[in-house]
Order: structure tokens, then C-alpha cells, then sequence
């Protein structure tokens, strides 16, 4: 049985289309307002220069929020019947522990201590995850503690 719980979940299906338009609007307000500055005329002859900071300002913001929220779909925890790994934000690549070699499992309130064979230790924090998703990653950890 194959287990994949993403730990922020996001619906990134339009998230680079978005980006590329944050993007184009940011270059619009950019170059309306140099136009501006160097000519009388404006670029868009309804939108003057507080209207071009706000499409810059604006746009910006958009384009944080969505590029954060595309890099955070990174992080998850899966498992299977022979090894488990996890990608966690305070984690800088992948952890991959084979079941097999498990010796000890602790589940506290916030985070699960593994205890591997070979003397490692490692830390599965649980604050990432909220209820549905933490009830069963606990529930899968206590399946292995047995």
C-alpha cells in the first residue's frame, strides 16, 4: 500500500500561468511608469502614475504569495511496505528509512523519534500536519511500534 500526504496542500494547477501574468503586469506597471517619467504621455492614457504602482505593488504581492505557496508543495511524507520518506521544511533533502531497520518508535505529542538499528536517530516532527493527516501518520508509526 502506497501512502503520499503533501504537507501544504495547494491547488497549483494554473499557479505558473499565474506567475507569468503577475510577471506581465509587473513589467506593464514598470514600463508604463518610466514612460511616464520620460515623456508627457502615458503608456495607457486612463492610468497615471499612482495606478502604475499600484499594478506594480499589487502584482508583486500576487506573484510572492503564489511562487511561496508553489515552493511549499515540495514537503511531504510517504510510505509503502518497505521504506518511508519524508521532505519536511526544516529538512534539506529527502530521508529515506527502510522499515526493516527500525528499532524503536516513540510518538510524543509534537514529533515521532525513530530509532534505526545502526545507533541513528531521527525526528519526525508532527507540526506540520493537521488532524486527518497527523491521525494517520500516528496511526501508521503505532502500526509499526508493534
Amino acid at each position: 500500500m502506497n501512502t503520499y500526504i503533501q504537507v501544504f496542500k495547494s491547488k497549483s494547477r494554473y499557479s505558473r500561468q499565474f506567475l507569468v501574468l503577475c510577471l506581465l503586469f509587473i513589467l506593464l506597471g514598470v514600463i508604463g511608469l518610466i514612460i511616464s517619467f520620460i515623456t508627457t504621455k502615458q503608456l495607457i492614457p486612463l492610468l497615471n502614475d499612482s495606478a502604475f504602482l499600484s499594478l506594480i505593488f499589487s502584482s508583486s504581492i500576487s506573484f510572492w504569495f503564489v511562487w511561496d505557496s508553489m515552493k511549499k508543495a515540495k514537503y511531504f511524507v510517504a510510505w509503502n511496505d518497505i521504506e518511508i520518506s519524508y521532505l519536511l521544511p526544516k529538512s534539506k533533502e529527502t530521508e529515506v528509512i527502510v522499515i526493516k531497520s527500525i528499532k524503536a518508535v516513540d510518538i510524543n505529542r509534537s514529533e515521532i523519534i525513530i530509532e534505526l538499528n545502526n545507533g541513528e536517530t531521527k525526528y519526525f516532527n508532527l507540526n506540520y500536519f493537521f488532524f486527518p493527516e497527523r491521525k494517520t501518520i500516528i496511526d501508521f508509526f503505532e502500526g509499526l511500534k508493534k
